[in-house]
């Protein structure tokens, strides 16, 4: 037998196979593959399954199955089998010799599925719980302002009693009561963000009067356009713009907010359009003219217009030498 073992580990490890390859290709277990090897025949259930182990581990390995079954028998002195044994080579075949169980769930394959469920799990808990948080952290407030938005302050309007100046509104959760009375002492005093000025010295009788409240500064806008060769000096809030001689088809706009000066020692050569208004000739060529404007309350004033004919020379009146004459006084007598 010691022949028969050698022969099947050779074979085996010729093919660079383990116990295990084989266990795992024959379903025959380890202990008895090694017993096959070893030649060890009480690790073997009896001899009718240690024939069927040896004939399926010699086709097995590509050996003549028959030829070592024949070797096994004559080595080991062996008649046929009784019914006893064939009974108990098949119990113990049925119990011996069965495909091995794989688990294919084990811990190897287990935890990999466990971890990928944890994870998933995982993937849809974080955004459940952050959408709670923010919902939580930042809709009550919300939610919460919404509902007392009705109770915020707010702006009411009333009108003064007669005679009052109007005064700024009343801001509160709940606006106050007015009564104005006609005489000037009041029953009811106030409230503490209303104060009215005027109710002690003014008769019941009088209509309040309404603050107009001025318009916004108006620009001065001043267009200069240029016919005849001209000097010109334009100043607008006190920054000096043109200060020198321009020549015709000078056309410029400029904008002051408070003052704007201008001069020009050609009159007669230049037109001027302010706010939108042409003016009126300004004078004759070789007239200096002076314009100021200036915004006052809220309308354009013009503060200091000078127009300045030019000096025409007068004749010189020379004094004339008038001789008197000489009289002659008759002689008295005869």
């Amino acid at each position: 037998m010691i022949e028969i073992g050698q022969l099947l580990r050779q074979a085996r490890e010729s093919k660079d196979l383990s116990l295990a390859d084989v266990e795992a290709e024959t379903r025959i277990r380890q202990r008895y593959l090694n017993a096959l090897e070893s030649g060890d025949w009480d690790e073997l259930p009896n001899r009718v399954a240690a024939r069927g182990f040896l004939r399926r581990y010699a086709a097995f390995l590509g050996l003549d199955a028959d030829e070592l079954v024949t070797q096994f028998d004559a080595q080991t002195e062996t008649a046929a089998p009784s019914a006893e044994e064939a009974a108990t080579a098949a119990t113990a075949t049925g119990s011996e010799y069965r495909p091995i169980d794989l688990d294919l769930y084990g811990a190897t394959t287990r935890r990999p599925r466990l971890l990928r469920r944890f994870m998933g799990t995982l993937f849809v808990l974080i955004p459940i719980i952050l959408l709670g948080y923010l919902l939580y952290a930042y809709g009550v407030p919300y939610l919460k302002g919404r509902n007392d938005g009705g109770k915020t302050l707010t702006a009411t309007v009333q009108l003064p009693p007669e005679g009052a100046a109007p005064t700024a509104p009343i801001i509160g959760e709940i606006p106050p009561t007015f009564t104005p009375t006609a005489t000037p002492a009041q029953e009811n005093p106030p409230s503490p963000t209303f104060t009215p000025t005027a109710a002690a010295t003014n008769t019941p009788t009088l209509a309040p009067s309404p603050t107009l409240t001025p318009t916004p500064s108006e620009t001065i806008r001043l267009r200069v356009v240029v016919t005849s060769t001209a000097w010109l000096r334009i100043a607008t809030d006190g920054q000096v713009q043109v200060e020198a001689l321009t020549d015709p088809g000078f056309d410029q706009e400029f904008v002051a907010y408070r003052l704007l000066e201008f001069l020009t020692g050609n009159a007669g050569g230049v037109q001027l359009t302010l706010n939108g208004t042409p003016m009126p000739p300004l004078g004759e060529i070789g007239d200096i003219v002076i314009f100021n404007w200036e915004v006052q309350d809220g309308q354009v004033v013009e503060i200091t217009p000078t127009p300045l004919p030019s000096i025409t020379p007068t004749a010189t009146i020379s004094p004339t030498v008038t001789t008197p004459e000489p009289t002659q006084t008759p002689e008295g007598g005869g």
